[in-house]
């Protein structure tokens, strides 16, 4: 029985190995980590090695939890350009299958592409629930067939 119990043992750690051991296997967050403090968005976002992509390829997609679970949080609405120059995803959040959902505006630095999604990796959902609900006031859409840059994801499976 003990031997059974530690070839067991034994076949968990080669596979560990294999995979880069328990901490390099993955990043908790399937998109990567959130800016490390004092890092900017942008300055984030270019280490996410950015993707040239249509903005009409971007909408209607998911947009997904950055957690092993991948909850979906919302729809990409639209994209829009805010008075300061950032380029923003409209993302319908929230509620529960559509409804009691509303539109919150987040930076596109803070988001990656994940496939057919988006993952949100610079907020967490608690922070994403004190976003103000997005008014278009002070905004300009963003042509459907500009170009943007987004980062990628790594998948976590």
């Amino acid at each position: 029985m003990r031997v059974a119990v530690g070839s067991r043992w034994i076949i968990v750690g080669v596979v560990l190995l294999a995979c880069g051991g328990p901490a390099q296997a993955q990043s908790m967050l399937p998109g990567g980590m959130p800016p490390p403090p004092g890092m900017s968005l942008p300055q984030s976002a270019a280490m996410r090695f950015p993707q040239p992509v249509q903005v009409s390829a971007l909408l209607h997609r998911d947009v997904l939890q950055p957690v092993p679970s991948q909850r979906v949080l919302g729809t990409v609405k639209s994209i829009v350009r805010n008075g300061s120059g950032t380029v923003e995803a409209v993302v319908e959040y929230g509620g529960f299958l559509g409804f009691g959902a509303r539109p919150i505006a987040v930076p596109i630095d803070a988001m990656v592409l994940l496939g057919q999604d988006m993952e949100i990796v610079a907020y967490s959902p608690k922070q994403l629930n004190h976003f103000p609900t997005f008014s278009a006031v002070g905004t300009m859409p963003v042509p459907s067939d500009t170009i943007i840059r987004v980062g990628l994801a790594k998948p976590s499976h």
